[in-house]
């Protein structure tokens, strides 16, 4: 990820954990042997008008413990510890923890727990917390937004996503780890990430972000962390034989880390086609039209690379961060060669033919 998400922004998650907290005193109640409170009643006061407006919640929780009541003690110690290791944020994101799902042990549980917390993600979008006036969802959008750089995807820097607006549709809101595998913790939002329309839809999917592509349990970025990814461009070869383009080179740190979301996403793929591949020339042009502006000669190589140097520092104010980012890496690139003993007179003369595009 090219930047995170403000942990602020889950500080209303009493929908998920106020039901992950009935739920885990319910099933310690039946493995004791002992019935569990009706529903309403294992809600703190402060939330129980809420719940109350969902008319589901009573039906599909007692469907969920019609499911476990009859179960063995040790496959309602399977269902706690699932409860429990799906909401183990950020631990969940370390290779070294397992995150236990019961979609193949006890598939009418899990069938059960995904129906009551696919319906308690639609209710961010209805429910207020007490002495608010917006939903979950919009308070949540509102503090995100304004955090996020450029108001861009974070997962791929190439979409802008929907300001905060009545009149205008929320961005998509991705459920980082699938509900359809980890639904305990499909309405909390430490585990919900604002996602541009393609990222979520055409890449994202149900995949599962903490498995490599061998299904292995892999270390990802925790996207509510203070860390994200940078990217460079060294290593990539700006003027091969043959008059060909360059040849591009991507690395990421840091890199085991940020595997999964590059694989995920697809975005060494996308980087390299997308903005490399189709805009270097035009980067190129603008250089040449900004150096002639400027009243830049860059038939000398101390003025091109000074020209080189103003023109990168504008890079920065691309709309797009991903842009912005290698675009200005690109420039770095031409730079560090006009100064090489060794390329400075075959980048010189490349960037001196600029003047006559």
């Amino acid at each position: 990820m090219l930047f995170n998400y403000p942990i602020a922004a889950t500080a209303n998650n009493w929908i998920s954990t106020t039901l992950l907290n009935a739920l885990q005193t319910a099933l310690e109640a039946l493995q004791q042997g002992n019935e569990p409170l009706v529903f309403l009643e294992t809600i703190p006061e402060v939330y129980q008008e809420q719940f109350s407006r969902g008319k589901k919640f009573v039906e599909l929780y007692n469907v969920l413990l019609d499911e476990c009541r009859n179960l063995e003690e040790h496959q309602q110690h399977l269902i706690l510890t699932a409860l429990s290791g799906q909401n183990h944020f950020p631990g969940v994101y370390s290779m070294n923890e397992t995150c236990p799902t019961i979609a193949e042990t006890l598939p009418a549980v899990h069938k059960a727990t995904r129906a009551l917390f696919e319906y308690a993600f639609l209710k961010l979008s209805d429910l207020k917390t007490p002495g608010s006036n917006l939903t979950i969802r919009a308070d949540y959008h509102e503090i995100v937004y304004s955090h996020l750089e450029k108001g861009c995807c974070p997962f791929c820097g190439l979409e802008l996503l929907e300001a905060p607006d009545p009149d205008l549709v929320d961005p998509d809101l991705d459920h980082y780890l699938a509900v359809s595998k980890y639904p305990f913790a499909g309405a909390n939002l430490l585990n919900l990430t604002a996602m541009g329309t393609t990222c979520n839809r055409s890449y994202k999917g149900a995949s599962d972000i903490l498995l490599d592509e061998l299904n292995r349990k892999a270390d990802c970025i925790d996207p509510y962390a203070d860390e994200h990814v940078t990217i460079s461009l060294n290593g990539t070869i700006l003027l091969p034989s043959g008059g060909r383009g360059p040849t591009w080179r991507l690395t990421f740190n840091p890199d085991v880390k940020s595997r999964n979301w590059r694989r995920v996403f697809k975005i060494e793929q996308r980087f390299r086609v997308n903005i490399l591949e189709k805009q270097y020339k035009t980067w190129l042009e603008q250089y040449a039209q900004y150096a002639h502006e400027h009243a830049f000669d860059i038939s000398n190589k101390e003025s091109a690379i000074d020209a080189v140097r103003k023109f990168k520092k504008t890079c920065a104010f691309e709309t797009l961060p991903a842009i912005a980012r290698l675009k200005g890496d690109f420039f770095e690139l031409i730079e560090t060669e006009l100064n090489h003993p060794l390329e400075e007179n075959r980048m010189h003369n490349f960037i001196a033919a600029l003047k006559k595009i």
